[in-house]
């Protein structure tokens, strides 16, 4: 009896190890299959008749070997451009009564730049609100009046006269008067794309050189760039400083308004990557 059950446990186990076997190599195929499904999927996504298609252009190089160098160039211009944007404020118990007085204010703002041949494309409304203002008195708010605030933005092309033209929008007679507020005066260049030519071009020749003096200083051989991207012009708008825009703010106080632009900077930069060899 004993035997039997022996023999009995033995052919147990051998089926159980043929089991695990059969198993284990199902599962190995099933992998395999997996694998060679992924490794197709990559291989059509890299099918060259799938690039044709798109609008990317991709640079394969075997070497990472080269010398990396920013160039730069820059200009200095007298603006040509201001663009100016003012404020007309008014507050009222009765908000149409503010209503109207910013209403008028604007009638004068635009008579004025008209009279200064300001065109219309060149004149908007960058802001108009109206908002009551309240009191707080022991925890309760009351309303003690309506704000209206009216901002226009325009563009103003005769750069010494701006001083002459703050004047009459701010105190000479039929101004805005106090109601009016200057937000901001930026200074800038009408057509910064007229100089991307030049700028580009000194910026790639400060870009060889740097290349070419580093190349020299390694006793190395410099190459053809290959990789070349740019930056477009930047810096061709500058605000008013704070010190020169309170004398704008001032206006009615002082007998005539004077505003300095100065000089606007161009910068341009590019980024290239050169080959190089040993000598």
């Amino acid at each position: 009896m004993n035997s039997i059950m022996k023999y009995i446990s033995l052919l147990s186990l051998i089926f159980i190890l043929l089991s695990c076997s059969v198993e284990r190599t199902e599962s190995e195929n099933q992998n395999q299959t997996i694998n060679n499904s992924n490794k197709t999927s990559t291989l059509q996504q890299i099918n060259p008749e799938n690039l044709k298609s798109s609008n990317t252009t991709q640079i394969i190089t075997n070497s990472q070997n080269g010398i990396w160098v920013n160039g730069a160039s820059k200009i200095m211009l007298e603006p040509n451009l201001v663009e100016i944007i003012v404020g007309i404020e008014s507050t009222n118990l009765i908000v149409s009564k503010s209503v109207t007085n910013v209403s008028n204010d604007n009638t004068k703002l635009l008579k004025i730049l008209n009279q200064n041949n300001i065109d219309k494309t060149d004149i908007k409304t960058t802001r108009y609100t109206i908002n009551p203002q309240y009191k707080y008195n022991q925890g309760k708010s009351e309303i003690i009046g309506y704000k209206v605030s009216h901002f226009t933005s325009f563009k103003y092309r005769k750069i010494d006269n701006i001083g002459n033209l703050i004047d009459q929008i701010s105190m000479e007679p039929n101004s805005i008067g106090n109601n009016l507020r200057i937000d901001s005066i930026n200074f800038s260049i009408e057509n910064p794309s007229e100089y991307e030519d030049s700028l580009r071009k000194n910026a790639i020749l400060d870009a060889k050189n740097k290349a070419e003096k580093l190349a020299n200083y390694s006793n190395v051989i410099l190459g053809s760039p290959f990789y070349i991207s740019e930056n477009s012009p930047t810096n061709f708008t500058q605000t008013l400083p704070e010190s020169d825009m309170m004398i704008a703010k001032m206006a009615n106080s002082i007998p005539s308004t004077e505003i300095n632009s100065g000089q606007l900077t161009i910068t341009f930069n590019v980024h290239v990557g050169f080959g190089i060899s040993n000598k």
